[in-house]
């Protein structure tokens, strides 16, 4: 969002954001800035979206009567018929209520997530036939919500074509829409330096040399990030080449499962798990690495939307193995970027790691320009001209 903004800004100076943001300085001088001085707690925000969905914007009104004052009053301040671009998935439903309650005339939403898809996920998942049968209401729910916010919404921002696509078939009344493609893209703000004592401190913890080839994942442990892919085939990779290592940095639900698989594996001793880690460290466990590797698995949101980790990882000017998802192939279309392996595949992503050592200096010069089409191509600076 601040992306966006900031470079919107840039160009025209026109722009006021409302929200909770504490750090003045993150925002473009020109901006007027309306602070809504309202946090909601996580659960606060599902009662919110269950309600909008379930009962609509008149049952939601005496259940949170608070925020909705408060939104009356901070909305005073702008003209009720200017154009309001909500972002995030909560947003979208406060845009919603807000035109529903006249107190703004229109909307046009930034689609955050699929809400239905992950409910299905976990519908799918749950141990329990009541767990079960709780995510498949709220799967409903949150089609209904989706259903309000699209036929009521002026226009729509999807991260992708194929996201639009998605959608269409769900809502066909989206065709009529204003709809516009803004894709998750890079903020330069957010690309830092490598810190050489930072570098030094991992590779003397994990005896790293300049002979070793070292693969590095960075990100959260999820289902459907396709680590415990990663590690069985690393497991494949180090058979062959002995100098092989693999970092991992993040946490999240499958952390612990992912370690159980690493340990029962022959060259578990090459295969670091080193947790969360501060975010401003990424560049110096980059500057580590030989390739990165973005392991997700197949999966719908990735198809939809490309992944911030796979943008960071082009600007490291390392090589990239990612999967070749929908959403990436529209920015790669000439496959120019990075490796690419078929998500779910162990056996090809192991081949391209496999690639990547026994090729690395011909492929380091093919990808070579990688870090700078990425920088000139895929910020947001290039695609805010939808936005004006």
């Amino acid at each position: 969002m601040l992306g966006i903004i900031n470079e919107l800004a840039k160009v025209n100076p026109n722009f006021t954001l409302i929200s909770n943001i504490h750090d003045r300085s993150k925002v473009h001088a020109s901006v007027k800035h309306v602070s809504l001085d309202y946090t909601a707690t996580a659960e606060e925000k599902r009662r919110i979206q269950f309600l909008l969905g379930l009962f609509g914007y008149r049952g939601l009104n005496g259940n949170s009567k608070i925020l909705l004052d408060r939104l009356k009053e901070v909305f005073r301040e702008v003209n009720k018929d200017s154009r309001f671009v909500f972002f995030e998935y909560l947003d979208n439903s406060i845009g919603y209520w807000l035109k529903m309650n006249s107190i703004i005339s229109g909307y046009t939403n930034d689609v955050h997530g699929i809400a239905r898809n992950e409910f299905a996920f976990q519908a799918k998942k749950a141990n329990t036939v009541k767990a079960s049968l709780m995510f498949r209401v709220k799967k409903a729910v949150s089609e209904k919500l989706d259903k309000k916010v699209f036929e009521n919404a002026d226009g729509i921002f999807y991260a992708s074509e194929a996201m639009y696509q998605y959608f269409k078939d769900l809502y066909p009344v989206l065709a009529k829409k204003r709809n516009l493609f803004l894709p998750y893209v890079l903020n330069p703000q957010n690309v830092k330096s490598a810190d050489p004592k930072t570098i030094k401190k991992f590779k003397d913890e994990f005896q790293i040399t300049d002979g070793d080839f070292v693969f590095l994942f960075a990100g959260g442990y999820k289902e459907t990030g396709g680590i415990q892919d990663l590690i069985l085939a690393f497991e494949r990779v180090a058979t062959e080449h002995g100098n092989a290592k693999l970092l991992l940095v993040g946490d999240g639900p499958t952390y612990q499962h992912c370690r159980e698989i690493a340990d029962t594996l022959q060259h578990k001793n090459r295969i670091f798990f080193l947790g969360r880690q501060p975010y401003d460290y990424l560049t110096s466990f980059q500057e580590m690495a030989h390739a990165l590797v973005c392991p997700d698995r197949q999966n719908l949101f990735s198809d939809l939307i490309v992944h911030v980790k796979y943008l960071d990882a082009l600007v490291s000017g390392k090589l990239v193995i990612n999967g070749s998802f929908k959403s990436v192939m529209e920015i790669n279309r000439n496959k120019q970027l990075s490796l690419l392996f078929k998500p779910s595949d162990v056996g090809d992503l192991a081949a391209k790691m496999i690639e990547a050592i026994e090729n690395y200096e011909d492929l380091s010069q093919e990808f070579a320009d990688s870090k700078n089409y990425t920088l000139n191509h895929l910020t947001y600076k290039n695609y805010i001209r939808n936005l004006i």
